[in-house]
């Protein structure tokens, strides 16, 4: 049996503004009010990751790929390393 591959979904950079905009993140972002769940980082137009639900949230993830790679171990439910 084949494990089930998790969805995943894209936004192209010509969307993003209409998208943000109807999650009411599109101001916040520009006013620099949105961070990277990851290491703090203030979130731009020009350095989003990821935008991830959680719960009834959305959190960002910029595009540092360490910021990258710990995200998607979080979202695989692997532990970080200890390094």
């Amino acid at each position: 049996m084949t494990p089930e591959k998790p969805e995943i979904l894209a936004i192209h950079k010509q969307k993003l503004e209409e998208f943000l905009t109807g999650l009411e993140l599109w101001e916040p972002l520009l006013r620099g009010e949105l961070t990277c769940v990851v290491c703090g980082t203030t979130i731009t137009i020009d350095n989003i990751g990821f935008i991830i639900p959680s719960g009834e949230n959305i959190v960002f993830c910029c595009s540092s790929p360490e910021c990258i790679y710990r995200i998607r171990k979080l979202q695989e439910g692997e532990p970080e390393d200890e390094s």
